[in-house]
């Protein structure tokens, strides 16, 4: 009696390591749940009316809601796009070695991707009218941080395919995996005449794609889908890892040193704000409200400083403030103000300011 109830204990004792593994690390999954993963994943990789249907009404919510520089508009279009199917395709098929979903997910996502951008085009000719905004530009300079987030993203969406119990956080997946703006987000920018910053747009989604695919197929190798060869597939599967991993370590330099230039750029600029508004400090009445640093239209460097101030300034004043902004720089740069005219009033009238150096009114 004692040694069948020690001998229960101890199978109970390894359901409960079993189960405490499983929370920590990737269990291998069944041979029937594999089946259905594959099947799954495959549906999901394919074209049809529904997926040009639902690409293109994600596409229009996205445009409008770029366009209108509204997040909540642009969250509602990434929970519909239809483009993350096909990149969980090529994970699988590459994780593997499935030539003919490698070659189904591949073809979906790339006319997926091209009848995006056609849409987006089109938004971008209709509305030429309307002036680019912060969101649209929001995607336009990927950096090492867009590319860690699709990883993540990539590898959780993967995961949540093959554990159906968090079958609701695919919500989220679609949120982090953002695919469909960006790809808007390019095709507006074409039509605008933009193509360096619809280079900008493309690349992030480019990253995107790339990251997802890489994640989902380690996570899909993590979960126990191996490769079943077969003839002349082998090569093709080896090639396509490969070309995924090369890419996604080209991109993760690329986008590494615009990570670095993103954080030195701010650091600058930081310092030249600063540094400007201490030398506004002899004029009263005058304060710094924007300053961004860009190539002038004679390609050379400059900064563009909003000023508000009670009066104007002389090339003598702009010349002290520029000698402020290229010490803090470290550069020769060329300073462009614009001022913007305040009064200030009380009930008694006017406030009379301190006259500036050089007696300005």
């Amino acid at each position: 009696m004692t040694e069948m109830k020690t001998t229960g204990e101890t199978k109970e004792a390894r359901r409960d390591t079993g189960g405490l593994a499983a929370v920590f690390m990737f269990d291998r999954e069944p041979a029937a749940r594999q089946e259905d993963v594959r099947a799954a994943v495959t549906a999901g990789a394919g074209l049809s009316s529904s997926y040009f249907i639902m690409n293109a009404a994600a596409t229009l919510i996205a445009g409008y809601g770029l366009l209108a520089d509204s997040v909540a508009v642009i969250i509602g279009a990434m929970l519909i796009a239809m483009l993350y199917g096909p990149i969980l395709g090529l994970g699988l098929a590459m994780a593997e070695a499935n030539t003919r979903l490698l070659s189904r997910a591949f073809v979906a996502e790339v006319l997926g991707a091209a009848w995006v951008l056609a849409i987006g085009f089109g938004l971008g000719l209709l509305h030429k009218d309307i002036a680019i905004g912060e969101q649209v530009l929001a995607r336009t300079a990927p950096n090492l941080l867009d590319l860690m987030i699709a990883l993540v993203g990539g590898a959780a969406g993967a995961y949540v395919m093959t554990a159906p119990r968090i079958s609701s956080a695919v919500v989220g997946v679609a949120i982090a995996t953002a695919l469909c703006p960006p790809l808007t987000a390019c095709g507006i920018l074409f039509a605008h005449g933009q193509p360096g910053l619809a280079g900008g747009a493309f690349l992030l989604f480019l990253t995107n794609l790339i990251a997802i695919a890489v994640a989902a197929m380690l996570v899909f190798l993590a979960r126990g889908h191996r490769a079943v060869f077969r003839s002349g597939e082998a090569t093709v599967s080896w090639t396509a890892r490969i070309t995924a991993l090369a890419l996604l370590g080209g991109l993760g330099v690329y986008l590494a040193g615009a990570l670095n230039r993103a954080v030195s750029e701010v650091s600058i600029r930081d310092r030249a704000q600063q540094a400007l508004s201490r030398a506004l400090e002899g004029y009263p009445g005058a304060r710094v409200i924007e300053l961004r640093f860009e190539d002038d239209a004679e390609q050379r460097a400059a900064a563009f400083a909003v000023i508000r101030s009670p009066a104007s300034f002389s090339p003598a004043d702009i010349a002290l403030l520029d000698d402020a902004v290229d010490a803090a720089s470290g550069d020769d740069v060329l300073l462009h103000v614009r001022t913007v005219r305040v009064e200030e009033l009380t009930r008694d009238g006017p406030v009379q300011q301190q006259a500036w150096p050089g007696g300005l009114d």
